[in-house]
């Protein structure tokens, strides 16, 4: 007899159909545990595929601001959910939230993912999604509002799936119906190893993910200069006149710029450098999360010792594992002494890889927060409220 699989959609309007949280790890997750999956997002042309059992459906549609995610996208994106007929609605950025109502109105159960806390990130002005060139003060009144409309759809939607807390306190406590913590851990079995620590050059850095200036490159790229090591650069520019901007500095001559890299590159990469460096600025909601980037738990999984920045909750966990050296990331000085120091004392280095490694494989995995997942599908798809 043929076993009818529970269908589940989850729908993307600016995050990339391999992205690592949405397609590696959820979607796929998901799907290896017998969901009927289907991820609908957008590309350069429209086409389809299937991929370790999950659909994905790239639509076409070019914007030019987030604005325009809200009309020419959502509607589109609307339309093709509606047409796959899902019992489950996962959806992965705030612009999503109107269609999260739609959804609703047709009988569905509704998730929203919320990768960030965008409210706090509105406030605080930060780059990473201002959606026009405004003013602070404004930007603190578009946050409120924001976070207002937040709360008033995520009340009428099923759950909400979130990273970390803010100090301890849940971002979204009495503010939706339910929530669950899924921290973005990597899949240890895709993190081995090609070459050994000690066959790595000790002056090399890596630096993976989104380019800004929020997150400290800057800063890092002056201290790899500093530091007279070769910093590698892998991921998206923005703004894209960042780029410029980066690279009219005289220290980029340090870096080694590799562009946006899928699982396998951004693998390849680590595989060949020494250090693994995450040193984001004071800015935001970064120095509030109660959780590590995610960044710094790939350079943990591929056993390297990091370089990241003196949030508390950064220092408490390095005092716990020991897996590498708390910087102020603003300091470029401190910086460059950290890599220094982890160049010039390299068994030491190789020690704290040999930490954060074992740290993953107790207790920071992908394989934990997935079984929370699954959990709250089965629990909405089995209608237990």
């Amino acid at each position: 007899m043929e076993i009818i699989r529970t269908k589940i959609c989850h729908l993307a309007a600016k995050h990339k159909l391999n992205d690592m949280r949405v397609f590696e790890k959820e979607c796929k997750g998901l799907a290896s545990n017998g969901f009927d999956v289907t991820l609908i997002g957008f590309g350069d042309h429209e086409h389809s595929d299937v991929e370790c059992g999950v659909k994905r459906i790239w639509l076409h549609s070019p914007i030019k601001n987030n604005l325009e995610i809200l009309t020419k996208r959502n509607r589109l994106l609307l339309k093709k959910a509606l047409e796959e007929n899902a019992e489950v609605y996962h959806l992965h950025e705030p612009e999503l939230l109107p269609i999260g109502l739609k959804l609703k109105k047709a009988g569905k159960k509704v998730i929203f993912d919320s990768h960030e806390f965008y409210g706090w990130q509105l406030k605080d002005n930060i780059h990473k999604i201002k959606i026009i060139h405004v003013p602070g003060w404004m930007m603190k009144i578009i946050g409120g509002i924001y976070m207002q409309y937040e709360k008033y759809v995520c009340k009428r939607l099923d759950a909400v799936v979130q990273v970390c807390t803010l100090h301890g306190k849940d971002y979204f406590k009495n503010r939706c119906k339910r929530t669950v913590f899924i921290k973005n851990m990597p899949e240890v079995q895709d993190y081995t190893s090609s070459a050994t620590a000690r066959d790595k050059k000790a002056d090399t850095i890596a630096m993976i993910g989104g380019l800004t200036a929020s997150r400290g490159i800057t800063q890092l790229v002056q201290a790899s200069a500093k530091a007279k090591a070769r910093l590698v650069l892998a991921g998206n520019f923005f703004p894209v006149t960042y780029e410029k901007t980066l690279k009219s500095l005289p220290e980029f001559h340090a870096v080694d710029y590799r562009g946006f890299l899928d699982k396998k590159g951004m693998i390849d990469v680590l595989n060949e450098c020494f250090i693994g460096a995450s040193t984001i600025l004071h800015v935001g909601q970064y120095d509030q999360i109660d959780t590590l980037p995610t960044k710094v738990y790939d350079y943990m999984a591929m056993e390297m010792p990091v370089i990241l920045s003196d949030t508390d909750h950064a220092k408490e966990m390095n005092d716990k594992y020991h897996f590498g050296i708390c910087v102020n990331p603003s300091d470029v000085d401190d910086i460059a002494n950290a890599i220094q120091y982890l160049c010039g004392h390299p068994e030491e280095a190789i020690e704290m890889g040999k930490n954060g490694r074992k740290a993953i494989l107790e207790a920071f995995n992908w394989k934990n927060e997935e079984s929370k997942l699954v959990n709250l599908y089965r629990q909405l798809t089995q209608n237990q409220d």
